[in-house]
């Protein structure tokens, strides 16, 4: 089911993950096979992951060309660290997002973002093995807790938090079976330093040809924060070629938490040509030991295109809110309206899940 340029909608991939990489070593001969470079025979990361010349282009291709080609220096300085040897393809298929933009409501103000996500190859470690660097969100990265859209993410549980710079490693298999398990190590880039680690173990399951039930759950530490889990319940409901109904279901329990933070969603995917989706979204979200246990409901209309070139996307958004917080308070409409510009860069490249059955391969 095409959906263009929003997350694939039935199984959409996690950006905490990394990419399946076949072992591709690198000759001088494309179409010859034999052992990978020595990295004697190259004079550093920049010259493997050089791009001929481009010529005559924009300030937005300079930027995503630099951007490109250090996230794979970055990629084959960090893995020779681990050995001699070059695996030029690898190094190319990192791959990363940055994103900025701007979200607004009446119940708390303008809320500027920019984030960025970068996810490096470490072919001679292992090929599980992946090395993370982003400016996210960083109590829903580390608890589990992200949307489907990050771009603009939606504010769970009060007000959106303030990002913040982590760097980490991930494992994870290659091949997703269904029955997957990853986790990662990290550290917040800030003093003092704040170590994290969290797993996760999810189970996938189609049926009825057109559902697809999945469940998660994630066991997270924070130094400054403690111990936490999260627990994630979707259920996909493909309607047609063009539209696809997901209900999902989140609770998070932390050390500094009181009671449950929890939230549903209903959101109904709509594609709209080749490049252009949109998501319809309605949710309430709540915690079980507040003065008021339902805290917000929301409605809302988000709006992804794909530009030229292709690598720009654009997201646009507008809702109304009620949130309460706080007994005094009185629960009157919000509306929210946002704009980001998000940019794609290397090259990432598929992870296929074996099919549900009577349905064709579904690209992650």
């Amino acid at each position: 089911m095409n959906q263009g340029p929003l997350r694939d909608p039935v199984l959409q991939q996690d950006e905490a993950e990394p990419a399946t990489l076949e072992r591709e070593p690198h000759t001088e001969d494309p179409a010859a096979a034999g052992p990978p470079q020595d990295k004697k025979d190259e004079t550093g990361p920049m010259e493997i992951c050089a791009q001929p010349p481009a010529g005559d282009v924009g300030v937005l291709q300079r930027v995503r060309r630099s951007l490109t080609v250090g996230a794979c220096a970055s990629s084959a300085w960090l893995d020779g660290l681990f050995g001699n040897q070059i695996y030029r393809d690898e190094y190319h298929a990192t791959y990363g997002t940055v994103t900025t933009g701007l979200l607004w409501s009446e119940y708390d103000g303008f809320d500027p973002r920019l984030r960025f996500r970068a996810r490096l190859q470490l072919p001679q470690w292992d090929e599980r093995i992946s090395a993370f660097a982003g400016r996210v969100g960083e109590e829903d990265y580390i608890s589990d807790t992200e949307g489907d859209f990050d771009a603009l993410p939606t504010r769970q549980f009060g007000t959106l938090e303030d990002e913040s710079v982590l760097v980490g490693l991930g494992y994870s298999s290659p091949e997703r079976t269904g029955n997957d398990f990853d986790a990662g190590v990290g550290v917040r880039i800030d003093l003092p330093l704040d170590p994290y680690a969290r797993a996760r173990y999810e189970i996938v399951r189609s049926f009825a040809e057109r559902y697809v039930f999945s469940a998660r759950e994630t066991v997270f530490w924070q130094n400054t924060e403690g111990f936490g889990t999260t627990t994630r319940i979707n259920l996909d409901r493909v309607i047609s070629d063009r539209f696809l109904l997901r209900w999902s279901n989140l609770g998070k329990f932390t050390e500094e938490t009181i009671g449950l933070e929890w939230y549903s969603q209903l959101t109904l995917f709509q594609s709209v040509g080749q490049r252009t989706g949109l998501a319809w979204q309605a949710q309430v979200e709540g915690e079980t030991d507040n003065e008021v246990q339902m805290t917000r409901t929301a409605a809302r209309l988000i709006m992804r295109r794909q530009l030229t070139p292709e690598w720009l996307i654009l997201e646009l958004r507008g809702g109304v809110s009620w949130p309460r917080r706080k007994l005094s308070e009185e629960r009157e409409p919000s509306p929210e309206i946002g704009i980001a510009i998000e940019m794609q860069f290397g090259q990432k490249r598929d992870r296929l899940r074996p099919p549900p059955p009577s349905q064709p391969m579904i690209k992650q």
